[in-house]
């Protein structure tokens, strides 16, 4: 008897791309089973205020078995990463925008459900009034949530998946403006200090209109859409070179209220490491460790390693 076993491993497909008035790309891609690929586009105009750029990021993840001895279950697994940043530089004033999402699903054969793995966006956005020592006013501002709805699954009484909504798109929802100083003497660093910030959480009616007293969501009281915090906001970001061709980043966002519990900070970290082998091939790695308490009062943890193969065009 012969046994077949196809199985395509992390084949992530990775476009890096950067626009401008000048040049613009346009990528088709065309796979089958895996497929890398990479796109390339870095022409921006010398006399532009204007810095503009990103890298997207595609992971597709395979195994099929049949009449495999060893065992072993049909899988599916696919991730999209969006990177892009966009930066304005005057004498006097500097303006860095950059957007962060993700989203990621897998299949296997012995669920009904496609399941998420990983699912955010991120709008952050810092306006800083140039001073000449690296310390200066600032002001930014910060837009976060998910795209689709988030699911828990269990048991039914007879053994069959169910599966219970948990969050949906813009539920929860966090927005946040803060006023302070920033510490920025190079683009590879900058540190936000903003004593004075605030902070709106919004979630949909359909989570919060039947809690019983005491409970919230995110937060959020009973028969309530929105929560309002006042406190403090610090935030870093952070780019080094480890080696030739290894780029470390770091980002962290710790926040306060005033208003109730003011010594609980609430942690956003993410770490992220760009490995470039070769032409052809790179790696990355992230983990992001969030701490909320109004969601759960226990550290989440979140870690994606991927391998491309692909070409520059």
């Amino acid at each position: 008897m012969l046994n077949l076993q196809k199985e395509n491993l992390q084949v992530r497909q990775n476009w890096k791309f950067s626009s401008s008035n000048k040049t613009r790309g346009f990528l088709y891609l065309v796979f089958l089973f895996s497929t890398g690929i990479i796109f390339a586009q870095s022409e921006i105009e010398k006399d532009s205020l204007w810095t503009k750029g990103g890298t997207i990021n595609v992971l597709f993840n395979q195994a099929n078995f049949g009449e495999w001895l060893g065992g072993g279950t049909n899988s599916f697994n696919g991730i999209v990463n969006l990177d892009y940043e966009l930066h304005r530089l005057e004498e006097k004033w500097d303006w860095t925008t950059t957007f962060d999402a993700s989203l990621g699903f897998s299949k296997t054969e012995s669920s009904n459900f496609y399941k998420k793995t990983v699912d955010h966006f991120e709008l952050n956005s810092v306006l800083i009034r140039k001073k000449t020592n690296p310390w200066s006013f600032s002001t930014s501002t910060n837009i976060k949530s998910q795209w689709v709805a988030g699911y828990e699954f269990s048991e039914g009484s007879t053994g069959e998946e169910i599966k219970n909504k948990t969050t949906a798109f813009f539920s929860p929802l966090y927005a946040r403006i803060g006023v302070g100083i920033t510490y920025k003497k190079t683009r590879s660093f900058s540190l936000q200090i903003e004593p004075v910030t605030a902070r709106l959480i919004y979630v949909g009616s359909q989570f919060t209109d039947n809690l019983a007293t005491g409970e919230t969501f995110f937060g959020v009281a009973p028969n309530e859409q929105t929560r309002f915090e006042m406190g403090l906001s610090i935030a870093a970001q952070g780019k080094w070179p480890l080696f030739p061709n290894v780029i470390l980043n770091n980002k962290i966002n710790l926040i306060s209220n005033y208003l109730k519990e003011f010594k609980n900070f609430d942690l956003d970290y993410t770490m992220g490491i760009d490995m470039k082998i070769n032409n052809f091939m790179s790696a990355q790695f992230e983990l992001q460790l969030l701490y909320d308490d109004n969601a759960i009062a226990k550290i989440q943890t979140r870690q994606v390693f991927g391998v491309s193969f692909g070409f520059s065009i």
